[in-house]
């Protein structure tokens, strides 16, 4: 057997002829030539014969051998009558505008899935932005548009990458539980970018939309999707009712006498976990609140209701429970709660609309923290880009299969 033809068998690429092998310190240049004649414009698709112009590149392959593989032919570009341009051909084996083949990119989207961008780089001897840059083209290839077909319930939330209050809004769908779109910011205009991309067909399809208390996003979802119920996340809820009894304790600590604030010391967790986690001393605490001081008692009791209420099994009952403990929130003479009152009647519908649906973000919430193990693994992102790239890669159910030399 000839060594072309050997090659040939070896490196198993579409549309091309091995012709030569040649090597350098370090690395196997193998000489291939295109098997085909007319030329493709990479941006259109337009099949043309004559060619501008012809140049001579070289695409970074996967090792044989532990020796670096190195893929030398001629590159065309051609002028193409539909895009009214000159362009440079696309080739099977290798994405346009890449200078590496397509299993050797396909090895560093897998590669990325797994490790840190600087693991991959030192791994493959690429640099790390050009392991961003190769993401990006996996993405902007693989990413079908087929993952916004049959939505019907969609999470909403907004995840900070940078300090200086730099923010992302991601959509998953709840069905699937992949991230489905990522964008820059977290503003109404944001959101409306996905709901324009949708289009009004699959618009149609969604049924219920998961947030947080966002005034943005409700405003862009009742504008794009009049006829979606909006389910507020059970969590974020949960987390005003301890927020506004951790107010009122803080409080009572600054207002209160030093002889009436001493039992006050170390409640803070005491008051915010359940009932049912306290351990004996604890619950030893919690009963001297009770008996020393009523204001603290009151606004644990409107906590843990609040909490009973956002656990309950039918909507029904949720509706005259909700409402009762409204009316004693309104009465109650604690600020923090007062207003957590006048928040949970804005919303009324929705908190109701998720204790019949029982559709949380927690799915959300993971993705978030996934994400930034991701930034945290890459050890941070200049810009959001790569770093949306890196989302759809590892977060949108991208499948990227391990080649056999790495097995």
């Amino acid at each position: 057997m000839r060594v072309t033809t050997l090659l040939n068998k070896l490196l198993r690429l579409p549309g091309l002829w091995v012709r030569g092998i040649g090597f350098t310190s370090g690395a196997v240049i193998v000489s291939i030539e295109p098997r085909f004649r007319w030329l493709t414009c990479p941006v259109c698709g337009t099949r043309v014969r004559g060619r501008f112009e012809q140049k001579v590149r070289r695409w970074r392959h996967l090792a044989i051998w532990g020796l670096r593989v190195e893929l030398e032919g001629p590159i065309r570009r051609l002028r193409c009558p539909s895009c009214r341009k000159v362009r440079t051909e696309a080739v099977p084996w290798a994405r346009p505008g890449s200078r590496f083949t397509r299993p050797f990119e396909d090895v560093v989207g897998f590669l990325t899935q797994q490790l840190n961008h600087t693991a991959v780089s030192e791994l493959m001897g690429i640099s790390w932005s050009t392991v961003g840059q190769i993401a990006r083209r996996l993405v902007a290839e693989k990413l079908e548009t087929r993952r916004f077909d049959g939505l019907r319930r969609i999470g909403v939330d907004e995840i900070s990458y940078q300090r200086r209050h730099k923010y992302l809004t991601l959509v998953v769908d709840h069905d699937a539980g992949h991230v489905i779109w990522a964008a820059e910011g977290k503003n109404s205009e944001t959101l409306k970018g996905f709901f324009e991309q949708l289009g009004p067909e699959r618009l149609t399809g969604i049924e219920v939309v998961s947030m947080d208390l966002s005034a943005a996003y409700q405003k862009a979802v009742r504008e794009a999707l009049p006829d979606a119920h909006i389910v507020f996340d059970k969590f974020h809820l949960a987390r005003l009712a301890q927020q506004a009894l951790d107010e009122v304790r803080r409080s009572l600590v600054r207002e209160l006498p030093a002889e009436q604030r001493r039992p006050l010391k170390r409640t803070r967790w005491v008051l915010l976990k359940s009932p049912q986690a306290l351990d004996p001393a604890q619950q030893n605490k919690l009963a001297t609140i009770q008996r020393t001081n009523h204001s603290l008692y009151r606004a644990y009791l409107l906590k843990e209701s609040f909490l009973d209420i956002l656990a309950s099994l039918s909507a029904e009952d949720a509706r005259a429970e909700l409402r009762a403990w409204l009316a004693w929130a309104s009465r109650c003479r604690l600020r923090p709660f007062v207003r957590l009152a006048r928040t949970v009647r804005k919303h009324f519908d929705g908190i109701l609309r998720m204790i019949e649906t029982r559709l949380t973000n927690a799915r959300l919430e993971g993705t978030n923290n996934k994400v930034r193990l991701l930034s945290h693994r890459a050890y941070g992102f200049h810009s959001a880009a790569p770093l949306i790239a890196t989302i759809y890669l590892c977060c949108s159910g991208l499948s990227f299969n391990a080649p056999t030399p790495l097995l």
